[in-house]
């Protein structure tokens, strides 16, 4: 059995073409698409690189509690449950960002692809991805894991990725009504003015030449399998830790925990071997909790204790559904803030506000129909809000307790009204 993740770290689910955008170039994750399952509603654990290199390899949530947490939980460990079954393990990371020693600790192989002189990072990573490959295609069992950073700030985006987004000529006429884009290499981070349109639109077209940028780099991967021995063999899968806050919300960066969909939302594409079930789309909720008991399940191991399950039911149509509602948390510094989405309604708990956000308060979204969260709808139904924070608490708790996922229920919104309009 053989299996390759690629994550792709600040990947939005909704930059890319698969997931409905429209205008930013990305062939091969559109091609993945195609050729595999594409899980539409798949959210982020604990909102950050940490918490999601937890989950992944525990499958267990992770969420930050505003009181003190419980004892300390026996988790599984994925790589520790390959390892002891002689399946090779082996990690590649670009050697000049930072991970998680949790994270790094354990493997068969960690490979920390350095760029020479006349490299970029992406390439390193992608000759490390090659050579990797050489060695794994004559054993019969293993797993590889290609983390690609690329999308984080700073952007180095080589001049064919990033010219198309950002033409030399422009319409005069057009030139002179607005200010001409100029690419970002450094992101901002903080609060922005909602209202500074150039600002917004050269985040964006800056993030759309990244996605582009790396879009090339899994092709490459892609290719690489077709000529590999045994590479149809291979259960693939491409998803990301967290989004990007991007200015959608007036937030750039990571200055506060607000749990919009561009954070939590990312992508999970999954290719079968024989690409069996090719063009799948799952509606289920699934989250980053899910990756560790999917690999184990295909490697035939046994991961006691995960809160995750396995997506390949919902790859092959077997179940429809694997969880009635998911939860996101995030803390950074003393604010916290909590998200519950169903799969009709986004709900969002500032369960601790930052020190300059005291007028935030919890924001309620009809889903799908309100993809970009701009139509709160709170105030029409503050009964289910109030449950809704407390079904929330009840989560965070249930996660803190040692053995499976005693998963509280859910009140229906019918009792309270509780309408899209």
């Amino acid at each position: 059995m053989k299996a390759i993740v690629v994550s792709v770290r600040g990947l939005q689910a909704g930059a890319l073409g698969c997931y409905g955008n429209v205008w930013i170039d990305t062939p091969a994750f559109d091609a993945l698409a195609a050729e595999g399952i594409v899980f539409d509603w798949h959210y982020a654990d604990r909102a950050t690189t940490e918490g999601a290199c937890r989950a992944w390899r525990t499958g267990r949530c992770h969420l930050p509690m505003l009181s003190s947490p419980a004892a300390t939980v026996l988790e599984p460990d994925l790589i520790a449950a390959l390892r002891s079954r002689s399946i090779h393990t082996c990690l590649i990371v670009d050697e000049n960002r930072t991970y998680p020693d949790c994270f790094l600790a354990g493997w068969d192989a960690v490979v920390r692809a350095s760029a020479g002189e006349h490299d970029s990072p992406l390439d390193a990573v992608l000759e490390a991805v090659g050579a990797a490959l050489e060695r794994l295609e004559h054993r019969d069992n293993w797993l590889l894991w290609i983390d690609l950073p690329t999308l984080l700030s700073p952007w180095n985006v080589p001049s064919a990725f990033r010219d198309p987004y950002f033409p030399e000529e422009t319409d005069r006429e057009d030139e002179e009504e607005n200010e001409p884009l100029t690419p970002f290499t450094d992101v901002p981070n903080g609060l922005i003015d909602r209202d500074d349109d150039t600002l917004y639109l050269g985040l964006q077209t800056s993030y759309a030449a990244a996605v582009s940028y790396v879009d090339a780099a899994l092709g490459q991967l892609l290719e690489a399998l077709t000529g590999l021995e045994g590479g149809d063999e291979v259960l693939l899968f491409a998803t990301s830790d967290v989004g990007q806050n991007l200015g959608e919300h007036g937030l750039v960066g990571n200055s506060r925990p607000w749990l919009h969909d561009e954070l939590i939302h990312v992508p999970m594409l999954l290719r079968l071997p024989g690409a069996t079930e090719a063009g799948r789309r799952v509606e289920a909720l699934t989250q980053a909790v899910d990756l560790a008991p999917t690999l184990a399940d295909w490697f035939g191991l046994d991961l006691s204790g995960a809160h995750g399950h396995s997506l390949l039911p919902l790859a092959r149509g077997e179940v429809e559904t694997v969880r009635p509602y998911a939860c996101v948390g995030l803390q950074i510094g003393a604010a916290l803030e909590y998200a519950l989405r169903t799969p009709q309604w986004s709900f969002l708990w500032p369960a601790h506000p930052h020190g300059e956000d005291e007028g935030r308060s919890p924001r309620l979204y009809a889903k799908p129909d309100d993809r970009w969260e701009v139509n709160d709808l709170a105030q029409h139904h503050l009964e289910w809000v109030e449950q809704l924070e407390r079904a929330l608490g009840d989560f965070v708790t249930a996660t803190a307790q040692p053995g499976p996922l005693r998963l509280p229920l859910l009140p229906e919104p019918d009792s309270t009204n509780a309408v899209a309009e």
